[in-house]
């Protein structure tokens, strides 16, 4: 007879605000084949939950758990699994249903912990410092010398981002959105930091750069930043889209075109297709934390009870950096 174990869940009945998320206990079976049953100890928060949420991205079934985030210890294994055994310290960055104490997971998703990487630290830089190598290690390969922008520098993308930017020798200009991210994002590595609600801030990179331009710009905001963005953009310059914060951007592929702009959207996947790809890029992020490149690493945390807290708090802008729950 197969073992049932009690976890602690977040989850919804359907898409909406965050009231929506609701505490509950479920049953959670022992491991099938190829699975790992996890014992989380902590789980992160990233904007993309906020979308699968309110109903940006569709949900097919419910009750749902989403978030695709989190680290722990393996608990149990199912036949079939040789990469990792009870007692390892493991993570994963894409396996919808990480708001939980408790769950199973493939073990094609998971990532082996180093021992000087805590969980914490785990949950709160493995998805976002994957996607900041990739942004500026694969699709604008950063160097010294540059000026780039980046938007929502306080936040957990951006601060990481700017961070090893600015370890690369780029001169960085970022922007927030409230005066109380100035010194955050100043912390994090920004030479010049924007504060949208007090300024113009197109005019003041103007300002900034003089008779220059910017190499790159990584806008994780899109509609309210994008169109200006793009116009401080060298001649050849590269415009990354990496997220929606403010929804869909208009996007004149003409201008784009006659100036040569390279317009890149990214997915994560595209970038790291399969194991090899994914344990090389995470070794050159714990490299990077090691080495000082993204500074420290400190999530704000709330109680996995109190995830729907933490949501409002993310979408109200009252947070900064990495988000995590605690089971």
């Amino acid at each position: 007879m197969k073992k049932i174990y009690k976890s602690g869940v977040v989850r919804i009945e359907s898409q909406g605000p965050p009231a929506v998320l609701q505490y509950s206990i479920q049953e959670v079976q022992e491991p099938g084949a190829h699975e790992i049953l996890i014992s989380q100890k902590a789980i992160a928060i990233n904007f993309v939950d906020i979308m699968y949420r309110n109903g940006t991205f569709p949900i097919m079934s419910f009750p749902a758990t989403i978030g695709g985030e989190a680290a722990g210890i393996v608990e149990h294994v199912g036949s079939g699994v040789t990469s990792v055994k009870e007692g390892d310290r493991v993570a994963y960055y894409n396996s919808l249903g990480s708001y939980a104490e408790k769950r199973l997971v493939n073990m094609e998703d998971l990532v082996k912990l180093p021992d000087d990487i805590s969980y914490d630290q785990a949950a709160s830089i493995l998805a976002k410092g994957l996607t900041a190598r990739m942004l500026i290690r694969q699709i604008y390969a950063v160097k010294s010398g540059d000026i780039i922008l980046v938007h929502a520098a306080a936040g957990g993308v951006g601060s990481l981002l700017s961070k090893w930017a600015k370890a690369l020798g780029a001169t960085v200009i970022g922007t927030v959105g409230t005066e109380v991210k100035r010194a955050i994002a100043s912390d994090n590595g920004v030479d010049h930091v924007i504060v949208m609600e007090t300024q113009d801030w197109g005019a003041k990179v103007k300002e900034l750069i003089g008779n220059q331009r910017i190499d790159a710009v990584f806008d994780g905001v899109g509609k309210a930043t994008f169109e200006i963005s793009v116009k401080l953009l060298k001649n050849g310059g590269t415009a990354v889209l990496f997220g929606m914060a403010s929804g869909n951007p208009h996007l004149d592929m003409n201008y784009l075109s006659k100036r040569q702009i390279r317009l890149v959207r990214p997915a994560l996947q595209q970038y790291l297709p399969d194991m090899h790809s994914r344990e090389l890029a995470t070794r050159e992020l714990f490299d990077a934390w090691r080495d000082g490149s993204l500074g420290t690493i400190t999530p704000t945390v709330y109680a996995l009870k109190d995830a729907a807290v933490a949501h409002r708090d993310l979408e109200e802008g009252k947070t900064t950096g990495s988000i995590i729950l605690h089971p």
